[in-house]
């Protein structure tokens, strides 16, 4: 049997605020639409395998998914490798395996992802390639708190510098360790 998605697109370290939205609305698609809601993500920083600089992360993939399940109502975590295949993998043919491989009719993405080789990927293209294969899109706005847009990396920063209750006022939860 081939079940039909809503996927949610991105890295979600931390699964913070922008995260939530982002989450809160596939699981809010897959309910009115019929579809399961899904997420994709990596098993590590496609940044620190493109670069070759570690990125210091807030969460594992298993924690990653463990705290998608526990706040929202989706199961289906989808933890690709990110490697060699992935990271040359043109724009449009990841959105196709997403597609034909994941059977997804609708996909959620944050208003800064970027996919495909050299990250050519962008959410206009994103919400191109839905209007022309039929599916439908969801570009999330940026989340911000106190002014400041919610990121992983201004997260992570807090949390080095001390400041664990900011940090978690950025997070929206307090599943993890900081």
């Amino acid at each position: 049997m081939r079940e039909e998605t809503v996927i949610a697109l991105g890295f979600f370290d931390g699964v913070h605020l922008g995260h939530q939205a982002l989450l809160r609305r596939t699981a809010e698609r897959g309910l009115e639409r019929g579809l399961t809601p899904a997420v994709f993500t990596f098993d590590r920083s496609p940044r620190a395998v493109v670069t070759g600089v570690p990125v210091p992360l807030l969460t594992t993939p298993e924690e990653r998914a463990a705290v998608i399940r526990e706040l929202f109502p989706i199961d289906r975590v989808i933890v690709a490798p990110f490697d060699q295949r992935m990271m040359t993998m043109p724009w449009r043919d990841f959105l196709d395996m997403l597609r034909e491989d994941y059977h997804a009719r609708w996909l959620v993405a944050g208003h800064d992802f970027r996919f495909g080789h050299r990250n050519e990927g962008t959410p206009a293209l994103l919400m191109d390639y839905a209007q022309e294969t039929g599916i439908g899109c969801d570009v999330i706005p940026a989340v911000t708190v106190d002014g400041r847009t919610v990121s992983s990396t201004y997260i992570r920063q807090l949390a080095g510098e001390g400041r664990q209750a900011e940090a978690r006022r950025f997070l929206g939860h307090d599943r993890l360790k900081l």
